[in-house]
C-alpha cells in the first residue's frame, strides 16, 4: 500500500474574479476529498489531502466546480495517472496543470480528459517514502509520464 499526498495550492481562471467561488473535489479508488469554497479568479486554496492507494493502474481525478445558488457547475476537470506521481518525503513547488472540460470514460471508469479550457490549477502531487526507504535508492512508481488528456495520446 501506498500513501498519496496531493496539495491543492491555487488556480488561475479566465473570466471576471467576481463570477467565480470555486473549490476542488479529488476522487481516487472510490474516496472523494473536498477542498473549500474560495472566491475570485485567483484563487488559493493551500490544503492537503492524503489517500491510501493499493492499485497503481488507476488515476486521480481533479474536478474544480463554481458554487452556484441552486446547483454547482464544473469549471473543468483533469486525469493524473498514478503511475506518473512522483515519490518524495518533501513537498514540491507543484505544477501548473491546464483544465480540460471533459472526462473520457472506459469501463464506467475515468481513463482521462479532454478538451482544454483557459483555466489552470496548481498541483503537488507525491507518494510517501515508507519509512526506511533512502531517497537516492528509491525509484519512480513507473517513470515520468504526462498528465493523459486522452487515451489515444499515451
Amino acid at each position: 500500500m501506498s500513501l498519496l499526498c496531493v496539495g491543492v495550492k491555487k488556480a488561475q481562471y479566465d473570466g471576471p474574479q467576481e463570477k467565480f467561488n470555486t473549490y476542488v473535489t479529488l476522487k481516487v479508488q472510490n474516496v472523494k476529498s473536498t477542498t473549500i469554497a474560495v472566491r475570485g479568479d485567483q484563487p488559493s486554496w493551500e490544503q492537503d489531502f492524503m489517500f491510501e492507494i493499493n492499485r497503481l493502474d488507476l488515476g486521480l481525478s481533479v474536478e474544480v466546480w463554481n458554487k452556484g445558488l441552486i446547483w454547482d457547475t464544473m469549471v473543468g476537470t483533469v486525469w493524473i495517472p498514478l503511475r506518473s506521481i512522483r515519490q518524495s518525503n518533501e513537498e514540491g513547488p507543484g505544477k501548473w496543470l491546464t483544465l480540460d472540460s471533459q472526462a473520457i470514460m472506459a469501463d464506467n471508469e475515468i481513463c482521462g480528459t479532454k478538451d482544454p479550457t483557459f483555466h489552470r490549477v496548481l498541483l503537488d502531487t507525491r507518494f510517501e517514502l515508507p519509512l526506511g526507504v533512502d531517497r537516492e535508492k528509491s525509484r519512480p512508481l513507473g517513470g515520468e509520464v504526462p498528465v493523459r488528456r486522452s487515451m489515444a495520446q499515451s
